[in-house]
């Protein structure tokens, strides 16, 4: 097995959590957090959920959401966070900033590594007991990469062969990113001459940051101008290359088994400047809020983990879906929409 994953035994005891670690693939090295089943690491668990980033592809920005969402799961259940090569403060980047196809090939890579090390650790010892269920689950342009690597490796025609049971898309953004609000308006940063420019500008911009109410993980990456041009070269890699969706296939995801298929959460009203037309189109291929596949939220912004209540509001959404068994009640908007920090809209999270 593949020793690069040995984290995935981790006692839940043993330290505090989130637990630091990375997956090197062909591509390159990316940062990890790992929330391991609360039961513990005598035997897999029986759900993985990988959670692939937006861009920034900062870990610190998600522990509210992903540990509020661990809370609520069953002790059986795991969670993985993954960043983008390139963008942590710890793990040094390639020299070269990396487009968004080499960064997709290294989530499947991960994926595909992910499900061979829980076969073969369910496998052990002799015993025979079902394989652990493996989802993907995306914020923003994470959620499009999850339904790529879905694509590319759920092509058996026997759905119970699928490596990737399920998926569940937050905030995502899907198609047409550089026609969207943010898209225009921010046209300008990801194209010439701002572009090249912009991480230059990060010392002349750290002596006014104690003076900002910027998240600490947003600090952090102001400070480093590395982080800042592949943060920037994947945004215009997304504009690029994101554009029409796959309608049909989208469609073929809204099945009858409530635990396959795709899941996802939009802002309701005009609240997300990265999601357009491709919105209202996927949710539609989903079955609408009807089906139960697609929630819309009201208050709720695309950078939604940068508050607490809303942090915690859709993992709630996502608990629901992923054991019903364990149904809250209903769960509704906040009442007053949180304010955000400084600069909560400035990147396609």
């Amino acid at each position: 097995m593949d020793e690069q994953l040995a984290f995935l035994r981790h006692p839940p005891s043993s330290g505090p959590l989130p637990l630091a670690c990375s997956f090197r693939s062909k591509s390159g090295e990316v940062e990890l957090n790992y929330w391991p089943a609360k039961r513990g690491c005598e035997s897999p668990p029986d759900r993985l959920i990988l959670f692939i980033l937006g861009n920034p592809g900062l870990l610190g920005y998600y522990p509210p959401f992903l540990t509020h969402l661990h809370s609520l799961l069953p002790p059986s259940h795991a969670i993985l966070a993954t960043s983008h090569i390139g963008h942590s403060t710890i793990i040094p980047g390639p020299k070269e900033p990396l487009d968004l196809p080499p960064q997709l090939e290294s989530k499947i890579d991960l994926v595909q590594s992910l499900r061979k090390y829980l076969d073969d650790w369910s496998s052990g010892n002799g015993e025979t007991r079902e394989k652990p269920k493996l989802s993907l689950m995306g914020h923003s342009v994470g959620a499009w990469l999850s339904c790529e690597a879905m694509k590319s490796l759920n092509t058996s025609p026997n759905q119970d062969q699928w490596p990737v049971q399920s998926g569940y898309l937050l905030f995502p953004t899907l198609g047409w990113i550089s026609n969207t609000w943010n898209g225009w308006t921010l046209w300008p940063i990801f194209h010439r001459p701002f572009k090249p420019l912009l991480p230059f500008l990060s010392p002349l911009v750290r002596p006014i940051l104690p003076y900002t109410s910027l998240p600490t993980t947003s600090i952090s990456l102001v400070n480093s101008p590395e982080i800042i041009r592949h943060v920037l070269h994947l945004s215009r890699s997304e504009m690029d290359l994101i554009r029409d969706p796959d309608i049909e296939w989208y469609k073929s995801q809204n099945l009858e088994d409530q635990q396959r298929g795709l899941f996802g959460i939009w802002a309701k009203g005009n609240l997300d400047g990265w999601v357009g037309k491709d919105g209202p189109l996927v949710q539609d291929a989903l079955g609408g809020e009807e089906s139960g596949r697609a929630r819309l939220l009201d208050g709720v912004p695309h950078a939604f983990c940068l508050t607490q209540e809303n942090s915690e509001l859709v993992a709630e959404v996502v608990a629901n879906w992923i054991d019903p068994s364990s149904s809250r009640g209903p769960i509704d908007s906040p009442t007053i929409h949180p304010k955000e920090p400084l600069g909560a809209d400035m990147m396609p999270m």
